[in-house]
């Protein structure tokens, strides 16, 4: 893009006004247009070899004269004028002026000492770069007493004024003028909100799932960046969270971060404009090995990666996958414990992986990585595996031992070592109680509470329940089945009024959802939750709602607990049943248990083989299998060294006859298996009379 009234430009002057009119104003329609400029922004477009903020400050020369005093601009004034008389299809011919006034301002504001007065020197040096004191000080004097810089405010009026004429076509203007600085309001206004910024903040869209979940008020948006940078910075610049506590630039802050997030492709990207990946460790406790994966993005299908591991240099590639949620990556380094300490990223021509450090992770189990994959948070009653730093561990131990459930342990350190040393392994461990967690964590230190941080929404949110008709709408529950509400949860515990069809009540925000049907019943029909100045609505109808056979499943029913082709009328046909006459007792396990033992009235102990996925349903996963089994009346299931166990019907025992195995088996049950269902209790209590004769 060349200026539209390029006439009578000097050729280093109009070389700098392509240059900024291609960075910021090209490709950028409906996009808010940031005209941040500093000195390494202006090397970035300057040539090999040239130096950019001296090549910019001897254009702007070339055209202003700054010994003119009051009518130094009146050259650029008269081309400026003649371009408004045009087509005004590109840019305004003053952005080399605009972009050395940027240039001052954020000179000025790196110290954070925002002022007028201090504003006009670091202008003139920026004008004068090897100017003498002399010369820069007369020249300050110029702009500021003689009110030369008049000249430049307007010139910042027109563009924005441009900008919003064209509807967006070069983007959205975020010129703002200052309330009390109301000349150097307007270049200030373009330091706010970096390059860094803007990358590190599609990190906050993508959390904020407003692809799917849409985009908050503005205020809205801004209580939640604040919780989001309660703890540490996530990468935004010292004076963008500065400037989100000023009231002086509150209302220009919401604004500019509303447009950026409107404006938003759902990419996450760098500072350099790279699309960012996460690099994560996967870790297979039980073959005490430690690998690195990176879960697949939708528009990213290849490219080179290279890096540097323990010094020496990698080249990885990244290819897409189609039967997985991850990238398939040749060429990554082995993990090491340098990795886990000063981290590790792969840059290539498209996208760059990043792998944070840090003295705790926390992992969970995943299919597709082939192991437990370090994940950004905790979530509440999922098994986890935390890998901690070895100073961290005692105050760790601490939270565990206060506020996990029981049954964690510590991996033998002769294992962990021989995978990574300085780290040990916890695995085994689920939260359940909310109230002994946020205790614990309270007393932890600031650096490793930060990373045991759990999950959360930063917006309110309707969660679980029972929903139906999921063609018509994904808000529609049975009745008994309504959601729960989650809300936000900040850096420090908080209650928010939360209104349910017009009755409001204070609610503590809490990792824990509320359970909307427990203060019901409510009727069929729309029901209205307002929490945090959002609205959230749920409809409540019968099962019945719907009689017809669901779509596309046709003959295929259920007949003597298999699956198949059936004349009409099914029994059971998809999760809809034309009678009631066959009941079963059938519940449903997880796959992939190393134990699955059906436990009888008696006490004893069979052993059931997992029945293979059901064929013919290609691209489809079962995670869950069905139990029949109506002379049992428990599951009992060990993964890795933990047990759990499934009621499938109740039926008081009554222990006689148990062999060597079913004794040892219900010594392991009894040890590690937290259940707080009664009629457990009463097989347990039955175990230790029968073992206690």
């Amino acid at each position: 893009m060349t200026s539209g009234g390029a006439a009578g430009l000097p050729d280093a002057y109009q070389t700098w006004q392509a240059r900024l009119a291609a960075e910021f104003f090209n490709s950028r329609e409906k996009q808010p247009v940031v005209m941040f400029v500093d000195r390494a922004v202006l090397q970035d477009l300057a040539d090999v070899g040239e130096d950019g903020p001296r090549s910019l400050a001897g254009a702007v020369r070339q055209f202003v004269d700054v010994t003119a005093g009051r009518s130094m601009f009146a050259r650029i004034e008269r081309v400026e004028a003649t371009w408004r008389r045009g087509l005004q299809d590109e840019p305004p011919p003053t952005l080399p002026i605009l972009a050395l006034s940027v240039l001052a301002a954020s000179e000025m504001s790196r110290d954070g000492a925002i002022a007028s007065n201090n504003y006009y020197i670091p202008l003139a040096k920026a004008m004068l770069p090897d100017g003498s004191e002399a010369d820069v000080a007369a020249l300050r004097t110029a702009l500021r007493d003689q009110g030369a810089f008049t000249a430049v405010a307007e010139m910042w009026v027109r563009l924005d004024r441009w900008l919003d004429e064209n509807g967006g076509k070069f983007g959205l203007s975020t010129i703002r003028e200052h309330p009390e600085l109301t000349r150097i309001g307007y270049p200030l206004s373009q330091t706010l909100v970096r390059k860094s910024d803007r990358a590190a903040l599609t990190r906050f869209f993508d959390k904020l799932n407003l692809g799917s979940e849409g985009i908050p008020s503005q205020s809205s948006l801004i209580s939640m960046l604040r919780v989001w940078t309660s703890t540490r910075a996530q990468g935004l610049s010292g004076r963008f969270i500065a400037s989100l506590s000023e009231p002086t630039v509150g209302d220009y802050m919401r604004t500019v971060v509303h447009q950026l997030a409107v404006a938003w492709d759902g990419k996450i990207i760098t500072a350099e404009g790279l699309r960012r990946l996460d690099l994560r460790l996967v870790v297979d406790i039980d073959r005490s090995a430690a690998w690195w994966v990176i879960p697949a993005v939708s528009d990213v299908t290849e490219d080179l990666l290279e890096g540097l591991s323990g010094g020496e240099e990698f080249t990885a590639l990244l290819t897409t996958d189609p039967y997985s949620s991850m990238f398939e990556v040749d060429g990554l380094p082995p993990v090491s414990t340098a990795a886990l300490t000063v981290g590790l990223a792969a840059r290539g021509k498209y996208c760059v992986a990043e792998f944070q450090p840090s003295k705790l992770f926390v992992l969970e189990d995943n299919a597709d990585a082939g192991g437990w994959m370090s994940v950004d948070a905790l979530q509440p009653y999922e098994e986890h595996v935390l890998l901690v730093a070895s100073e961290t561990v005692p105050a760790v131990q601490r939270v565990l031992n206060d506020a996990a459930d029981s049954g964690w342990q510590r991996m033998a350190q002769s294992i962990v070592d021989g995978i990574f040393s300085g780290y040990a392994i916890l695995y085994g461990v689920t939260f359940s109680d909310q109230t002994s967690l946020e205790k614990a964590m309270a007393v932890l230190p600031v650096t490793v509470a930060a990373n045991l941080r759990v999950g959360a929404n930063i917006r309110p949110r309707l969660v679980n329940g029972l929903p139906i008709l999921r063609s018509i709408g994904r808000n529609i529950y049975f009745p008994g089945g309504e959601p729960d509400l989650a809300l936000p949860v900040g850096a420090e515990p908080r209650k928010t009024d939360v209104s349910i069809d017009g009755t409001t009540d204070s609610l503590l925000a809490s990792i824990f959802p509320f359970p909307i049907s427990r203060i019901g019943p409510w009727p069929e029909g729309t029901h209205v939750v307002r929490a945090d100045g959002e609205e959230l609505t749920f409809v409540v109808a019968s099962g019945h709602a719907d009689d017809r056979n669901p779509t596309g499943i046709g003959r295929l029913g259920w007949s003597n607990g298999r699956l198949g082709d059936l004349p009409l009328p099914q029994s059971i046909c998809g999760s809809l049943c034309a009678d009631r006459a066959h009941e079963r007792n059938a519940v449903l396990a997880r796959r992939g248990a190393s134990e699955n033992w059906l436990i009888l009235p008696s006490g004893q102990l069979d052993e059931m083989k997992e029945p293979p996925p059901p064929a013919g349903f290609d691209g489809l996963s079962f995670p869950m299998f069905e139990v029949d089994q109506p002379k049992a009346t428990w599951l009992a299931q060990k993964r890795r060294d933990r047990w759990s166990v499934i009621r499938i019907r109740v039926q008081q025992p009554n222990f006689r006859g148990l062999s060597p195995r079913d004794s040892e088996v219900w010594r392991e049950l009894c040890q590690v298996v937290v259940a707080d269902d009664p009629i457990w209790q009463m097989y347990r209590t039955a175990w230790e009379r029968f073992d206690g004769r």
